[in-house]
This record gives C-alpha cells, sequence and structure tokens, in this order.
C-alpha cells in the first residue's frame, strides 16, 4: 500500500511530516500508539489515514465543538464519510448515526466519552464494525493530565473489545513523562511511543506585570488595539470572560465570551463568526481552545494565569498553526494565585462530603439533582464524587440515572492527597515561569520533559523586547473609565430570557461602591449614600433605554431590610419615573450567601415572592428591577418570574454591586 499516493489523493500534501508516516505504519500493523506532537503537527492527518485504509474508526473527543470541526473538515476538505455521536442529539437522532455505523457506512465516527455510559451506546458498541480507535486528546486519560475527564478512563473497556490486531491511537499535544506512563496503563500492553519536540520558533512569547484588574483590562484593550489579525482570550472564570468581553465592548471591540454556561446554538453561532474573521476576538475559560481548529490565530492573551505548565503549553499552542509569526502574553498579577488555589481546593471535596454523600445513598436511590438538594453541594462537587465513587465501585448509576450506594465500602482517599500535593507544586511551577530568568520557551519544554531545548530566540527574556506601553492619547481616554459590569440576566421564563438587559454599578470587591454598599448593609443599617443616587441615575441614563422603562420596583430584601425600597424611591425620583413595590416577599427565606448551589439557590426562594395584590391594577408594560448585591442572579430571577407571569413585556436589571467570582454558575 503506496502511503505517498494516498496522502497525495485524498489530501492533497505532497510529504509527510517527519513521524507521520511511522505513526500510521505502526499503527496499520496492530500496534498500539501514543503519538506527542506539539498543536498544528498534523496529529488528525495520521487517523483519518487510517480511517481512508481501514473504514469505521471511532475518534474519542472530549469537545462537542472540536468534533463538529473535525466532521466538517474531514467531509469537506477530504470527501472522508465522517458523523458524531453526542449528548445534543436527540435519541432517534442518535440511533440513526449508530445504525449508519453498524453497516459500516462512516469511516469516522467522532464520539463524546459521556456516551460511554449512555444506554444507547452500550446497545450498539458490541455491534460495530470497528476498524480503529482514536483517542484524541489523549491526557484527558489521566489524572495528571491538564484537562483530566473521568469519562475518559472508561475508554478502556471499549480497547478490551477490540481484536488483538486493531489499531489503537491516542494523540496529544501535551504529555510529560507521567501522563505518558499514566497513559500507557489505561491502554494497557505494549505501547509505542512516538515524541516530537515541542519548540514552536514561531510563537513570541512575552510576560506583563499588571496590578488589579482595572490595569489588567487596559491591556488587554491595548494589545488588541496594536496585534493584527484574530486570537483568543483565556480567563479563569465565566465572570471574568463576560467582564472582559463586556469592558472591549464599551470600547468599540466585538470580542464576544464563550463559556460552557452558553446555548448549544450560541456557541455553534461564535465559532462560526471567529473562524470567519467577523470576531477580533472570543474571550473564554478553558474550554474555548480545544474546540477551535483555526491556523491564523494570531495570539493568545492569558488574563489569569493557568493551574499549571501543561495548561499554558496547550492553551497557547493555537496561534500561530500556520507557521507565521503569533504572539503569546501573560498578564501576570501574583494576587491571582487565589484563584487558582481555590480549584485546587475545591476540585474534590473533603473526606466528610463523600461519606455524608455515601450514606445518603445508602439509605435511598438518587439522581444528581436530588442529591444536590439534599447536601447542597455544587454541581461541580457532586460530579467529581460520583466519579470517583463510580471508579471505585462504591457506587453505581441505573439506566435511568439513579445512584445508589452498593455496599459499606470505604473510599480510598491516598491518591486525591498525592493529587493535591501535585497540583500544588504545578501552580508553584507555573508561577515561577512569570519571573523566571531564562527563555520562556526553554522552561516550558523543559517542564514537559522535552530534554532537547534550546532559547528561542525570539520570548522577551532572550530577545529583551518589552511589550509597547501606553501611548500617552490612550492614558488619557481611558486611564480613568469607569466599568460598570454586566449582569449575568440569562434566565428564561416559558422558552424567553427573563430580561432585557441588566448591568450594576460597580463590582462589590475592590470598588468604593462596594465599600458603601457593604458599610450600609453590614455595618451601620444606614441609608445608601446619596452619591449612590447621583451615580446610578447617571449610568441607567446613559445604558439603559430610559425613554421606555415606566417605574422602577424594588427587590425585597431578606437581609438589608428597607435599604433597597429607600434607595429605588430616590433613584426613581432622580430619574423622573414611577416608583413602583409591585413584588413582595410571601415566606421567611434563608439568606442565598449561605448556600452554594444554584439549585438549593432556586429552592430557597421558590414561591418566597408574589404580586403585591393592592398594586396589581397598576402593573406596567416594561419595569426596572432594582437590587443592592448581585451573585447568583437567583432572586433577580425569580422576582422576574413573578412579573413575567403577570404580563409585564420588558424587564431590566440594575444592581449597585456585583460579586467578582461567583459561585456554582
Amino acid at each position: 500500500m503506496d502511503l505517498e499516493v494516498i496522502l497525495h489523493s485524498t489530501f492533497g500534501f505532497s510529504t509527510f511530516r517527519d513521524g507521520q508516516k511511522e505513526a500510521i505504519e505502526a499503527a496499520l500493523q496492530g500496534e498500539r500508539v501514543l503519538l506527542i506532537q506539539p498543536t498544528g503537527w498534523g496529529k488528525s492527518l495520521v487517523y483519518q489515514m487510517i480511517a481512508v485504509i481501514r473504514g469505521l474508526t471511532l475518534v474519542f473527543s472530549p469537545l462537542r465543538a472540536l468534533m463538529r470541526d473535525q466532521v466538517r473538515q474531514a467531509s469537506r476538505r477530504y470527501n472522508i464519510q465522517a458523523d458524531t455521536v453526542n449528548c445534543d442529539m436527540e435519541k432517534a437522532e442518535q440511533i440513526e448515526v449508530l445504525e449508519r455505523a453498524k453497516k459500516g457506512e462512516p469511516q469516522l465516527l467522532f464520539v463524546a466519552p459521556e456516551r460511554l455510559e449512555n444506554e444507547i451506546w452500550t446497545q450498539y458498541v458490541q455491534h460495530l464494525p470497528i476498524q480503529a480507535l482514536v483517542i484524541d486528546e489523549a491526557h484527558c486519560i489521566s489524572v495528571w493530565g491538564h484537562d483530566f475527564r473521568p469519562h475518559y478512563r472508561r475508554i478502556v473497556n471499549v480497547v478490551q473489545l477490540l481484536p488483538p490486531r486493531v489499531p489503537v491511537l491516542a494523540v496529544t499535544a501535551t504529555a510529560p513523562l507521567r501522563v505518558q506512563q499514566d497513559i500507557q496503563k489505561q491502554m494497557g500492553g505494549e505501547l509505542r511511543v512516538i515524541r516530537g519536540m515541542l519548540h514552536r520558533p514561531n510563537l513570541e512569547l512575552r510576560v506583563q506585570p499588571v496590578s488589579g484588574e482595572h490595569e489588567k483590562r487596559l491591556w488587554v484593550l491595548h494589545l488588541l488595539q496594536n496585534f493584527p489579525g484574530t486570537g483568543l482570550i483565556y480567563c479563569a472564570t465565566r465572570s471574568n470572560t463576560e467582564m472582559i468581553s463586556e469592558f472591549l465592548a464599551q470600547a468599540g471591540i466585538d470580542a464576544p465570551y464563550y463559556h460552557a454556561g452558553l446555548d448549544e446554538e450560541r456557541r455553534r453561532s461564535l465559532e462560526k463568526a471567529f473562524m470567519e474573521n467577523r470576531l477580533k476576538a472570543l474571550v473564554g475559560t478553558n474550554a474555548l481552545g480545544m474546540g477551535i481548529d483555526k491556523e491564523d490565530v494570531r495570539f493568545v492573551i492569558h488574563t489569569e494565569f493557568p493551574a499549571s505548565v501543561l495548561h499554558y503549553y496547550q492553551e497557547i499552542g493555537r496561534a500561530g498553526r500556520d507557521g507565521k509569526q503569533a504572539h503569546a502574553v501573560l498578564l501576570f498579577d501574583p494576587e491571582d494565585r487565589c484563584i487558582q488555589e481555590y480549584f485546587i481546593r475545591t476540585s474534590r471535596p473533603p473526606q466528610e462530603d463523600y461519606e455524608n454523600l455515601l450514606h445518603l445513598l445508602c439509605n435511598t436511590a438518587l439522581r444528581e439533582k436530588e442529591i444536590i438538594l439534599a447536601l447542597d453541594y455544587t454541581q461541580n462537587q457532586v460530579r467529581t464524587m460520583l466519579h470517583d465513587l463510580l471508579d471505585q465501585d462504591l457506587v453505581v448509576r441505573d439506566s435511568e440515572g439513579y445512584y445508589r450506594a452498593k455496599g459499606s465500602g470505604t473510599v480510598d482517599f491516598s491518591q486525591y492527597a498525592f493529587l493535591y500535593e501535585a497540583k500544588c507544586q504545578e501552580l508553584e511551577t507555573m508561577m515561577a515561569y512569570a519571573k523566571a530568568r531564562e527563555c520562556r520557551m526553554v522552561y516550558l519544554r523543559r517542564h514537559l520533559d522535552d530534554p532537547s531545548a534550546e532559547p528561542c530566540g525570539i520570548c522577551d527574556f532572550c530577545s529583551g523586547l518589552q511589550l509597547p506601553s501606553f501611548s500617552p492619547d490612550f492614558q488619557k481616554q481611558w486611564g480613568d473609565f469607569i466599568f460598570h459590569p454586566p449582569l449575568d440576566c440569562d434566565a428564561q421564563y416559558k422558552k424567553q430570557p427573563i430580561f432585557r438587559q441588566g448591568l450594576a454599578l460597580a463590582y462589590f470587591s475592590g470598588t468604593d461602591v462596594g465599600q458603601a454598599v457593604h458599610q450600609s448593609k453590614y455595618e451601620t443599617g444606614e441609608p445608601f449614600p446619596e452619591w449612590l443616587v447621583e451615580k446610578s441615575a447617571e449610568v441607567i441614563s446613559k445604558e439603559l433605554p430610559l425613554e421606555t422603562i415606566q417605574a422602577l420596583t424594588p427587590v425585597p430584601s431578606t437581609k438589608s431590610g428597607d435599604l433597597v425600597t429607600d434607595f429605588t424611591k430616590r433613584l426613581a425620583r432622580r430619574l423622573g419615573k414611577a416608583y413602583a413595590p409591585l413584588v413582595k416577599k410571601v415566606r421567611q427565606t434563608e439568606p442565598q450567601k449561605k448556600f452554594v448551589s444554584k439549585i438549593q439557590k432556586r429552592h430557597n426562594l421558590k414561591d418566597a415572592f408574589a404580586l403585591e395584590s393592592s398594586l396589581a391594577s397598576f402593573l406596567f408594560r416594561s419595569l426596572l428591577i432594582v437590587d443592592d448585591v448581585f451573585d447568583s442572579g437567583v432572586t433577580l430571577e425569580e422576582v422576574g418570574k413573578v412579573l413575567k407571569k403577570e404580563g409585564v413585556v420588558e424587564l431590566y436589571a440594575f444592581c449597585l454591586t456585583r460579586t467578582q467570582h461567583r459561585g456554582d454558575v
């Protein structure tokens, strides 16, 4: 079989890159192969060619966006029959795809690892004529990987179903020795490792020290105004993506936020716009980059440092895949370490929480939502514990999604403690990168077990060149710019958004506004100062469609007493609008900050609000709802539902402050 002929006739390339042909031949000969090559090297070509030669090839991939892009590329560019099975598809649609796969029709079938627990999948998998199996982003198998996915550990069950000579290929851009060894253990048997060098000669690495969120936002704006082309901006949290995106929008730059909280239609729309260069940038969490396969990403900016060198190398690897000059900039504020420390600390709940969950499931079988309601843990915490308990065979899950304990076993925490210490050390290594007095590419490659690291010659250390500082005009225009953060008002009533728009005067922490609110609310009990009324009226007049808003209504408060009511009255008077306290509280509730999960917060406020009957005949078409602090958004959501149910057409939201790092979102 002439691989060069297939390479040219199907893929349009004249030569293989170093290692590609070796990997294809090894897999076709029945070897199990781990291919570790940098982003942009062409790992997908390896398994696409295997699929062309062998037929039905399963590709386990972690992100739906990545699968969509791979299917589109294989079908349109190379005329390879490709399809996908994932949780976005209706049951009938999944069955239709699997029926075709049963006949061996698609050459490539992309599968989300979460489908391994799906009843439909388990019915079909043993009847599929699988000719090859690929584990994309194979670092997700390893607990030491930068994006470990518990579902990936179950891929080994499919591997064990295959005849010995069926090719099994694992591919990743980042696998230090510890990750490599874990992948080998999971895949079983002998594993041929083909590892390339991690040097990216076209990627200019820079670190820019910053102090505080305001300076950070200014640097993001400054860089986007100076960098050519399109790029990616990484943030550590969903709320930070929204903050940076809104700030750039106020500065006239189209850089929407992208995170897992968006619905599927919105994510697809953003991906398409970015691929077509209709956006300057996408602002996202670390879920973003793995789903974007765009060769001409010209820059990657991190607004907070990630958890490890593995994370960082993977994420900057999205830039410059076409081989042309690209920029990778880390905005380094040492105070940001608290964000990653929080993620490490909460990545696994304490032993007591596992014991509580096991005890609960010994008495009754429950679904995930019921567990969250019973114990008030975040969704991520519950999912982590359930995956761990499933892995240790202490819990089983039935086809209806109910979990129950198998017996009286105890959880083995020895590995989790070791992982915790390792993650703390990885964070220290990442922080040291920002302060390193050596070539930045050498530093990254050395910590990724690439022994052939040589100075890149183009990073800020090697070249001695720093990023250009702010011009006087830029400083004059943006230095004193006051940012009014948006509110995440995406809740729906009857499948329609409750709120048209929402914003806050300022963030709760680190601002004069937040300090004033805290003092009145938690210390003195005195009314919010008049200057807050003045500033709020100014911002509302500028940012919201004041001409259409007929009245202001306060959120009935649990903690603030009459503070919000008094403030809303004064604000309505200043704006020349009616004051209409249309909603009342009909039962006592706990303070929302007592709960960690949105499910519990919604449960706490369910049916807690009702229309003020004495004002029912004074309902308005368009209202502005006013509150003091926006955290999870559940309170506004519940009040908004009451008003929408009564026929209010347009609702807007305004809060004095918004917390910057919200809880379970």
